[in-house]
């Protein structure tokens, strides 16, 4: 069994330990010590990050009462060595870790569910709730995480005796047994875990839900605290600085600026498409009156767009048009004929493009993969008039 110092203190960031074993595996070394304050992967939060006698330490994990740290180099058996804990590393999990139980306490106690899932990782915390959440309240389940903070309310470390812990209302997502660490943050949570928390909410500095959706019949959370909190707003920030910039508008105001622009924005894209349509119609009138078959191929074209256009073209020449415009891997493509089933045309394409569709006779749909210039030979072979 490997003596868990971090549970003593979890600011502590230095410790000595004896090396009872050092084993070689693919990629790292797996080392034991007597005791240890490096924190093992566990209950959603990562792992502790650190030295061991100068030898980087990248990974900690727990098994069968030992604490096996992954190291990048061996270290001799029965030497005693210095550990040290890369602590911005722990105190940005502490500060996340205690966030989350805030967090989650006065959700479940509001919302009558459970804290299902949890996980902490490089970018953030998710946490899953067997209940939905209405994003209409996570304004108010952030203000009241933060009082937490403002109030600096103590969070507490105690392992209550069984006859105590069976009248105690406390968070756990499985059956304990044995001694049970319960971490308490006052009136707003109270938990068993494993994890390393701070001492005071106030250590935490910020708790902002950055992201919501539905998961599995409930709820799931985005969530950022401490550092990682304070990072986004700065960059949430700067973002709004640089808008408000180029728009020339006060940052609060940058969001109705943008709706304007977006209206205006819809504005031009009607009138654009106007004149569009306009051209084309004169493009078709002007055909030559021997055309039977059409190939058009434009820009930026909805599926809704080509129909409208092939319908268009066939209504002048009374024969079979194809609309095409550029996709990902090809182009999307319209046809509708009038003489011919227009499935036994795609069929035609098909023997020498990639070309998937389908549809009804008068009318397909689909995409055809290759080159522009053997697709527009091919068809002008075929008898199409290519509408430039």
């Amino acid at each position: 069994m490997t003596e868990k110092l971090f549970y003593l203190n979890g600011y502590s960031t230095e410790f000595k330990g004896t090396v009872l074993s050092c084993e070689k595996s693919k990629e790292s070394y797996h080392i034991v010590l007597n005791q240890t304050l490096f924190y093992p992967e566990g209950g959603g939060q990562p792992a502790d990050k650190g030295t061991l006698g100068g030898v980087a330490v990248f990974d900690v994990h727990e098994k069968n009462g030992e604490i096996i740290h992954y190291a990048e180099a061996p270290l001799a058996v029965g030497i005693e060595v210095e550990g040290k804990i890369d602590w911005a590393h722990r105190f940005d999990l502490m500060q996340n870790h205690s966030g989350e139980h805030i967090l989650s306490g006065i959700i479940c106690k509001k919302y009558h569910c459970d804290n299902i899932g949890f996980h902490m990782g490089r970018e953030g915390i998710t946490i899953d709730f067997n209940a939905k959440i209405p994003e209409e309240d996570l304004g108010w389940l952030e203000e009241r995480a933060n009082q937490a903070i403002w109030k600096n309310t103590p969070i507490d470390i105690t392992y209550p005796e069984k006859e105590e812990l069976e009248e105690l209302d406390y968070r756990s997502k499985i059956e304990l047994t044995g001694e049970v660490r319960i971490v308490k943050a006052g009136e707003y949570d109270c938990c068993a875990c494993c994890g390393t928390h701070v001492k005071l909410a106030g250590e935490i500095g910020i708790i902002k839900i950055v992201g919501v959706q539905n998961y599995k019949g409930g709820t799931r959370l985005e969530l950022l605290c401490g550092k990682r909190g304070l990072a986004y707003y700065q960059k949430i920030h700067q973002a709004a600085k640089e808008v408000g910039r180029a728009l020339s508008v006060q940052e609060e105001k940058i969001s109705l600026s943008v709706q304007k622009l977006l209206l205006e924005k819809d504005g031009y894209i009607q009138e654009l498409k106007k004149w569009k349509w306009q051209v084309f119609m004169h493009r078709i009138e002007k055909l030559p009156q021997d055309v039977e078959d059409i190939l058009i191929i434009e820009d930026e074209l909805s599926g809704k767009d080509m129909t409208a256009l092939a319908d268009l073209a066939v209504e002048k020449i009374d024969g079979r048009a194809i609309v095409m415009t550029p996709s990902e891997d090809g182009f999307a493509f319209v046809l509708v004929s009038r003489k011919m089933d227009a499935r036994k045309i795609v069929e035609i394409l098909k023997k020498t493009f990639d070309c998937k569709g389908g549809g009804k006779d008068g009318a397909v749909q689909g995409k055809l993969t290759g080159d522009r210039g053997e697709i527009i030979s091919f068809l002008q072979e075929a008898g199409y008039y290519f509408a430039e």
